[in-house]
């Protein structure tokens, strides 16, 4: 740990009855370059990103993270782990996204705000840049995709059903297996049933051995969700085409098809001709790249890449 670095605890009053808890990660003495605010994934929480926001801080970025709505310190009770509120979800997520932006905008006007998301935070993030892309100077994600709108019109349907039947807080093992079961097979045998997120056996071993990481999120997660990505599949023009985007992914991720559904994410964006536009693929690597093997690349392309804008 970078003991020159310093990490501050947060919480944000924000709209949607939201009371978010972060931190910000800086280091005193020098200027900052930009500010840096992180979108987590699904299922695990903003404290897993403190090396790399370190490192940030040590570029000189001034490093904003939140537990977003239903993950970690923003629940009260185990009973709403995954569960975000009784409205969509995920559109509040981006909410609270635009409102922490306003709030960074607040305390630094003078910096630009480069917003990362990954997994989940990484869809988050494209429907935050397709209604609030302005409030942003470059967009990254990580272990992102583009899904087919007739599995997630599957996916969508299903969900309703359960929503209707069970209500919207029940857990749904159809609805988790049919999201993530298929992501295992690809690297059978199985040593644990989270093989596909790191070839790093001992990331992989922290991951399930944290009680704020893995579980079956609620039915209204995952039919907001799947909403959503189909939103985002609709709204792709409304990026503006001089945002830079810089799009990362494992080779051998599942989330993004093993390099299929994230090429294609990219294609779109190509044909919606955004002007500063890079891609990258890990070969071999799985879908948490900030942790895998080739983290210090993957952070080297990230600095490079910011050094540049």
């Amino acid at each position: 740990m970078n003991e020159s670095v310093k990490q501050v605890a947060v919480s944000y009053n924000l709209s949607n009855d939201g009371n978010i808890k972060g931190y910000k990660w800086f280091k005193e003495g020098q200027p900052f370059k930009g500010a840096f605010l992180i979108s987590h994934g699904m299922a695990e929480h903003i404290e897993r990103y403190d090396e790399f926001a370190r490192e940030l801080a040590e570029h000189n970025y001034i490093v904003y993270g939140h537990n977003q709505r239903g993950h970690k310190d923003t629940i009260l009770s185990k009973q709403d782990y995954g569960y975000m509120g009784e409205n969509n979800n995920f559109e509040i997520m981006v909410t609270d996204l635009s409102e922490i932006c306003d709030v960074i905008k607040e305390e630094h006007p003078e910096l630009p705000i480069i917003l990362f998301g990954h997994s989940m935070g990484s869809f988050v993030s494209q429907r935050f840049a397709q209604l609030y892309g302005n409030k942003i100077n470059g967009l990254i994600i990580t272990g992102s995709s583009q899904n087919s709108n007739l599995l997630l019109s599957v996916g969508l349907l299903i969900a309703r059903i359960i929503c209707k039947l069970k209500g919207r807080r029940y857990r749904s093992n159809l609805l988790n297996d049919l999201s993530f079961k298929s992501f295992n097979k690809v690297f059978k045998p199985n040593r644990t049933e989270f093989d596909w997120l790191n070839r790093d056996e001992k990331e992989v071993d922290k991951y399930v051995a944290d009680p704020y990481c893995g579980g079956i999120f609620s039915a209204a997660y995952f039919k907001d969700f799947f909403k959503a990505l189909k939103d985002i599949n609709a709204n792709f023009e409304l990026v503006r085409k001089d945002l830079p985007l810089l799009i990362l992914s494992g080779g051998n991720d599942p989330v993004g098809g093993c390099g299929k559904g994230v090429t294609k994410l990219y294609q779109t964006y190509v044909k919606k001709q955004m002007s500063d536009l890079t891609f990258k693929l890990y070969d071999q690597a799985r879908h948490e790249i900030l942790l895998e093997l080739c983290k210090e690349e993957v952070k080297q392309d990230i600095f490079n890449w910011l050094a540049n804008h």
